[in-house]
């Protein structure tokens, strides 16, 4: 099964970022926005952030000959200033750490419109982070955080299982990022069905403090979700195949 990185700067259909609360939906663009600054490219979009109430609080940048302009707008929002407010900043960076990924404009007249957006990626914050992981013909491979365990089908067709494995604290980290970033609390369309033989399946179920999120699609699914989704599951394969101790059921 070959394993490449997320594309978090492909271009999507929608100029729109979305969050709400512990969602946020098409990060990819403000990625690629960030990416286009930093390129002196001319770009646009919307960040629509929802408060507790449900009510958006509109962040409009535009970004074009060298000059980055930043648009709140809180008319929608019952409990906040009701304006729109306009500033000129120089640029936008993208810094990440372990368990932070920040949006930060610089050279803004007012520093307290600095930082966009933060999203925290650190299991540690959460009551409780759990996932199983079942993949392959048949769903017979899988990764259990909630038991600790891992089954992995050997190329000779034998079974091998780890049991009382653990993933460390970074690993964890890096995996629960990808989940945020591929909004796994948004609604997912996925599809199962194929039509061909042997097919390579998915079945994801995740554990986050009181709730649960479980999703089940095949590789035939080539819809946005589908892709994202399997992408998804690649990526935390391929952290998992540089922890030590699964290298060692090879």
């Amino acid at each position: 099964m070959e394993n490449s990185a997320i594309d978090i700067d492909q271009p999507t259909n929608t100029n729109e970022i979305i969050e709400t609360h512990s969602t946020i939906e098409n990060i990819e663009r403000l990625n690629l926005f960030v990416k286009n600054v930093q390129s002196n490219k001319k770009d646009s979009i919307r960040l629509t952030r929802y408060t507790t109430e449900g009510d958006p609080i509109f962040h409009d940048l535009d970004y074009h000959d060298q000059k980055l302009t930043f648009k709140l707008d809180t008319t929608q929002d019952k409990f906040g200033h009701g304006k729109v407010e306009t500033y000129y900043c120089k640029s936008i960076q993208k810094k990440e750490t372990s368990t932070e990924t920040k949006y930060i404009l610089e050279g803004c007249p007012d520093t307290q419109i600095n930082e966009l957006i933060s999203i925290s990626h650190n299991v540690d914050q959460e009551d409780y982070f759990a996932f199983v992981l079942k993949y392959g013909v048949g769903k017979k491979n899988s990764i259990d955080t909630k038991h600790h365990k891992i089954i992995k089908v050997l190329q000779n067709g034998e079974t091998s299982v780890i049991n009382d494995f653990q993933l460390s604290k970074e690993e964890l980290n890096k995996i629960y990022k990808l989940m945020i970033f591929t909004n796994y609390l948004g609604e997912k369309k996925l599809s199962s069905k194929c039509n061909q033989a042997s097919i390579i399946e998915y079945e994801l179920t995740i554990w986050i403090n009181s709730g649960k999120r479980q999703f089940e699609w095949s590789e035939c699914d080539h819809s946005k979700d589908g892709k994202e989704m399997t992408q998804l599951a690649l990526n935390i394969l391929e952290i998992l195949e540089k922890n030590p101790t699964y290298q060692s059921l090879n």
